[in-house]
C-alpha cells in the first residue's frame, strides 16, 4: 500500500506543469524516475542587414558561434531604405561561397535565391527594406561554417562565419 502511495504522489508530482519526459520503471520494491528533457536549448541572435548602396551594405554581425545540435533562432532585421536592398542570409559549408551564390541567381526570386545545393544548411525569407524575418534550424555538427546574402549581387559584402562547437 505504501508502495502504490508513493507511486501516486511522485506522478502526480512530476507530472504538474511539466513538458519533461518521465519515465518510470520499478525494480524490486524500489522505483526509479528519470526526467529528461525534450527542448533543445535555443541559440537567438538578431541580425541587421546595413546600408542603403552596393558598397555601404552588410550585416551587423561578422560571426555567430553556437553549440553542436542546438536550435539557432535567427532575427533578420532589413533596416536599408533603398527597394533594391532585398536581402536573406543563408548558411552554408565553409568554402562553398562562390558556388552557392552562383547556383542562386539561378534558383530565382521563386526560391528566395537559395539553390536546391547539399551545401546550404538552412536560410531564410527574402526581407524587403524595414522588413524582419524570423526562423529557426538545428545547428549541424561541429565545425566551420559560413553565411551569406544570396540575394544576386550582394554575397561578396554580406558574408560573415559561422562557428559550431
Amino acid at each position: 500500500m505504501k508502495k502504490t502511495a508513493i507511486i501516486i504522489s511522485m506522478s502526480v508530482l512530476f507530472s504538474c506543469g511539466s513538458n519533461d519526459n518521465i519515465e518510470k520503471t520499478t525494480d524490486n520494491n524500489q522505483t526509479k524516475i528519470e526526467i529528461t528533457k525534450s527542448e533543445k536549448k535555443i541559440e537567438e541572435f538578431t541580425i541587421r542587414a546595413l546600408g542603403n548602396t552596393m558598397s555601404e551594405m552588410k550585416y551587423d554581425l561578422p560571426n555567430i558561434t553556437v553549440k553542436e545540435g542546438s536550435k539557432v533562432k535567427i532575427t533578420l532585421v532589413n533596416e536599408s531604405e533603398d527597394a533594391a536592398m532585398i536581402h536573406n542570409i543563408v548558411f552554408i559549408k565553409y568554402g562553398s561561397r562562390k558556388e552557392v551564390a552562383a547556383e542562386a541567381i539561378t534558383a530565382g526570386v521563386a526560391n528566395k535565391y537559395i539553390p536546391n545545393n547539399t551545401n546550404v544548411i538552412a536560410g531564410s525569407d527574402l526581407a524587403n527594406p524595414k522588413e524582419t524575418i524570423i526562423f529557426e534550424f538545428n545547428a549541424p555538427k561541429k565545425g566551420n561554417y559560413e553565411f551569406l546574402c544570396t540575394y544576386p549581387g550582394h554575397s561578396e559584402m554580406m558574408r560573415g562565419y559561422f562557428f559550431v562547437k
